[in-house]
């Protein structure tokens, strides 16, 4: 006898995008939870920003230009006016709505009230840098955010981190921690052999200056005038990221790429040997747990889940804000391969042991299956 698929209705940003959000929900809907659920797709991303290096914060949505502005605004209307239509013609069993921090905040909002109107059960899936966003938020948005992490049924956390930090804010039950993760099958493969100069792999993205580029552009100076042997390979840079890598001169030190396809991503990983990621401000960074992986020496900064995820690993943590710091790791690593394979074997068994889909996921079905009991013994269906 077989059993009906459940159907997930997952909400986020999938077109346009290749950010952590985006990669979290393909791995969900290409992962084995596809034999047992579902997945409808709700779109609510915007077209991408140009030549903006700082796309971070409530002032991000100024920095593309007024014509980018009005087209994300009457987007984002869009979405916002069809999202009950939507859930009404596809009748979705469970809804889940991918949240962040500022402004993706406040409209992941609207669509988990939108779904509760209707009774359907919803989960809220929180990332970003929430713990900054709340703390550079007036005391009356304060309030505001604290009321809407007590409207999904199910708020799902993506480390230990994050559940003490929304307890400590009010929501005491219905926290399930789901970590990001990688397929079980990418931490089997193989690295590139790699016998010459050590690489660095810096992911700048669509928020190099929260990712950390300023330090990564003072630690590749400092390690050019200090004789460090070691490269840099700088991918997923907008054309104001390659702008400044040009204008520093670092033509000989450093190989500097747009947005990457997946599986160009992935060989860029495999070919390096250091991970840098010297970040303002994180949630729970994907590409770290990628890295990790392959074998990569992350060098990180303490913000975020970042603490947790690298414990007990021999990663090396640097300040934020510190590219003097960030330089001096990046020399200790580059002189000492040892240390480098070490490292990586390390980080390497943490992934296979916490952060695979086989491992991570688990907790992601239970709770879609609790909301779906919960919502059936409410009467709801």
């Amino acid at each position: 006898m077989t059993h009906a698929k459940s159907r997930v209705m997952l909400v986020g940003p999938w077109k346009w995008t290749t950010g952590g959000v985006t990669t979290f929900m393909n791995n969900v809907a290409g992962s084995h939870l596809a034999y047992t659920h579902d997945f409808l797709r709700y779109n609510i991303a915007r077209p991408p920003k140009r030549n903006v290096a700082d796309n971070y914060g409530y002032g991000a949505i100024l920095r593309g230009g007024i014509g980018r502005m009005v087209l994300g605004v009457l987007i984002t209307l869009f979405h916002v006016l069809w999202f009950p239509f939507a859930l009404l013609l596809e009748r979705p069993d469970i809804v889940q709505v991918q949240s962040s921090d500022f402004q993706v905040f406040w409209e992941a909002s609207l669509y988990v009230r939108m779904a509760r109107a209707l009774r359907f059960p919803v989960l809220m899936r929180l990332g970003g840098a929430f713990d900054h966003f709340y703390a550079v938020s007036s005391p009356r948005a304060r309030a505001a955010i604290r009321r809407v992490l007590l409207w999904p049924d199910i708020l799902i956390v993506q480390s230990n981190y994050w559940r003490d930090t929304v307890e400590a804010l009010g929501r005491h039950r219905g926290i399930v921690v789901v970590a990001n993760s990688v397929p079980d099958s990418l931490a089997d493969l193989s690295r590139l052999p790699n016998e010459s100069v050590p690489i660095c792999l810096f992911a700048a993205g669509s928020e190099p200056l929260r990712k950390g580029f300023g330090e990564v552009l003072d630690a590749m100076r400092i390690a050019r005038d200090s004789g460090v042997r070691v490269r840099f390979h700088i991918v997923a840079a907008g054309e104001e990221t390659r702008r400044r890598v040009s204008e520093a001169g670092f033509a000989d030190e450093a190989i500097v790429e747009g947005f990457l396809t997946r599986s160009r991503m992935l060989d860029a990983m495999r070919a390096a040997d250091i991970f840098l990621l010297p970040s303002r401000g994180e949630g729970f960074p994907n590409a770290l747990i990628e890295a990790m992986a392959f074998g990569l020496a992350p060098i990180v900064t303490p913000v975020g889940a970042i603490p947790e995820i690298v414990a007990d690993t021999g990663a090396i943590v640097v300040p934020v804000r510190n590219g003097a710091a960030l330089a001096g790791a990046i020399a200790k690593l580059a002189a000492d391969a040892d240390l480098r394979a070490e490292i990586g074997a390390s980080v390497r068994r943490v992934v296979k042991g916490r952060y695979v889909h086989s491992v991570a996921l688990a907790p992601l079905s239970e709770a879609w299956c609790s909301a779906l009991a919960a919502a059936h013994n409410a009467g709801k269906f």
